[in-house]
């Protein structure tokens, strides 16, 4: 769905209260943006790193698209698209990737719901594709079978999220709600079910980006490869943790995070809704929607420092 998060950046801004990250220069340069050059690619919302594939990502297009997902390398070149077979495109809204012992598998998140209407949300599962096979070599555009569906539902109501991530040790997903004052975790412990609808876990609140106003909505997050560190962000904001050891996802996420080195740009990125760890986790990506201004979508490379 478009916003238009610079109206209230500044107001957003100033109404901050006492869970507040203090803002710091932490291990990342400033970002480099490149243009994407698959055009099809105009409403970016999710985005992961290829686990099978060196040097490329991932990304979907959310509401309005059809079932695919797009390839491309750390420089945005690469227009190859991967059709996952019976997924339904509702509103994508985030992707994750996670490596299990017959592979590494793609999560796509059909969970977004502006209204709060749907009585149930899906996530899509697939085997990621190696695209040095020859049918991958063939064609620009891709069938994926055998797509599992993990169907559920909050045991407290519909609502809308952008934000999903996988817990690499256990398998288990995490999903944060978007528009909640106080955003609501919740987790869907492993193994999921492929063939009945499931009730999420509620989890806890969180408080890091009160959403005041629509800057503060979560639209993405990601885990790194080695489940150390866990990266959420806002349309304005990029939040960080590094996980204690034997510290929990929940238990890191109630703790303060530190505000990453990241500029909001009205220009550049004006609707920030992907984030990704690079595959060796040393850096991470963001990526946004064209917006109706119809600037051209970029991917950002955020460079750890040395």
């Amino acid at each position: 769905m478009k916003y238009y998060p610079f109206l209230t950046l500044l107001t957003g801004l100033i109404a901050c209260n006492n869970d507040c990250p203090t803002p710091i220069i932490d291990d990342f340069e400033k970002g480099v943006g490149n243009l994407v050059e698959n055009k099809n690619l105009d409403e970016a919302s999710g985005l992961a790193a290829s686990y099978t594939n060196q040097g490329m990502m991932w990304s979907h297009n959310d509401s309005g698209d059809t079932n695919r997902i797009f390839l491309m390398d750390s420089l945005g070149k690469g227009t190859k698209e991967f059709y996952l077979e019976g997924a339904v495109n509702r509103d994508w809204e985030d992707m994750s990737i996670s490596k299990f012992s017959d592979g590494n598998y793609i999560y796509v998140g059909d969970i977004g719901d502006n209204l709060a209407v749907y009585p149930s949300c899906t996530i899509y599962r697939v085997k990621e594709p190696n695209i040095a096979s020859q049918a991958v070599q063939a064609s620009n555009s891709i069938t994926l079978k055998d797509v599992q569906k993990i169907n559920y539902v909050y045991p407290d109501g519909a609502r809308d999220a952008e934000c999903m991530f996988i817990d690499h040790d256990t398998k288990d997903i995490y999903i944060l709600s978007k528009r909640d004052l106080k955003q609501r975790l919740y987790r869907l412990p492993y193994p999921q079910s492929y063939t009945q609808t499931i009730t999420a876990e509620f989890v806890e609140e969180v408080t890091f980006s009160t959403a005041l106003n629509t800057m503060f909505y979560i639209t993405a997050g990601d885990i790194s490869p080695d489940n150390k560190e866990i990266l959420i962000r806002n349309y304005g904001q990029i939040y960080h943790w590094r996980r204690a050891d034997g510290e929990s996802i929940a238990q890191a996420l109630l703790r303060p995070a530190k505000l990453l080195d990241y500029t909001y740009s009205a220009s550049e990125e004006a609707q920030g809704e992907g984030i990704a760890f690079s595959r060796t986790g040393i850096d991470y990506y963001t990526i946004g929607e064209a917006t109706d201004y119809k600037l051209p979508v970029k991917l950002f490379r955020y460079a750890r420092k040395k």
